[in-house]
């Protein structure tokens, strides 16, 4: 029987005619694990494995086989914002090891790193005070990748219901995001069994009681938890606009307007992507 417990460095697997290397797993959630493979050319890639079996986490098998192939699903369906969206070189499921694949390209580094070395460097400076977290140039920058990713998924009518920071990862200068697993079609209407799934405090309060539809303000909610994150270093533990405990506000009118109308807990409150997309600080 395959397990997670078996998958192991140099281990060879094909995935539509083509075999990749293993060498490092580089990220593990609920539904599998991420490894730095190599291509017969030598080239680096990115392989998700899901494993079907039995695990020690709680997914359930319908859970797991339901995002993956939701996964494929939106990644295939937003193949042409490569520049916004991750690409997908292949996937396959092995029936025999009840296992799935899922080959990716391969990131420098993710959003979490890329603020912590922004905060490490600004550190250095002699005008961190005038600054939040890290400085706001370079936050803005992000920012805007950011909108464009939201209006990239507004376009192809897909709610991500996972966005957060280490599911944004940069290729090169370009930010991309990953994970559709949990993403959901925003016409698919509402259902009372809709899925109950995501990632406190980065998706929005809907996502995990499935009391009202989840529509594409789940999404703006998690832009507002990704700039918090971006000024403050911390994410919003009590779900509000209010910074951490011993934290300055922010000195930014601009972004402490966004966070007061993006983390509002009742998702008609919260603004759409228009309004985002046309605000000063975008």
């Amino acid at each position: 029987m395959f397990s997670k417990k078996k998958i192991r460095s140099n281990q060879i697997y094909n995935v539509q005619g083509q075999s990749y290397t293993l060498l490092n797993q580089i990220g593990f959630g609920r539904f599998g694990s991420v490894w730095t493979s190599t291509t017969q050319n030598g080239e680096y890639v990115a392989v998700k494995i899901v494993d079907f079996n039995h695990s020690g986490n709680n997914a359930s098998l319908n859970e797991r086989l339901s995002s993956f192939r939701t996964e494929i699903k939106m990644i295939s369906k937003m193949r042409n914002e490569i520049e916004h969206v991750v690409i997908m070189y292949g996937y396959e499921f092995n029936p025999r090891y009840g296992v799935g694949f899922i080959v990716l390209e391969l990131a420098d580094e993710s959003l979490i790193d890329r603020v912590r070395n922004l905060h490490q460097r600004h550190l250095r400076t002699k005008i961190f005070d005038r600054y939040d977290y890290i400085p706001s140039k370079d936050r803005q920058e992000i920012w805007v990748q950011l909108m464009n990713i939201i209006l990239a998924l507004h376009r192809h009518r897909i709610v991500h219901r996972d966005i957060k920071p280490a599911n944004l990862l940069f290729f090169g200068p370009t930010m991309k995001v990953i994970d559709f697993g949990i993403a959901q079609d925003e016409l698919a209407g509402y259902s009372g069994n809709q899925r109950v799934a995501g990632s406190h405090p980065y998706s929005a309060p809907e996502c995990f009681h499935g009391r009202i539809p989840i529509t594409s303000k789940a999404d703006i909610w998690s832009v507002g938890a990704i700039l918090y994150f971006m000024t403050y270093g911390k994410r919003p533990e009590y779900e509000t606009p209010q910074p951490p405990v011993g934290v300055s506000p922010t000195h930014s009118s601009l972004v402490q307007d966004v966070l007061n109308r993006c983390l509002q807990r009742n998702p008609n409150r919260r603004p759409d992507h228009r309004w985002l997309v046309q605000h000063p600080l975008t």
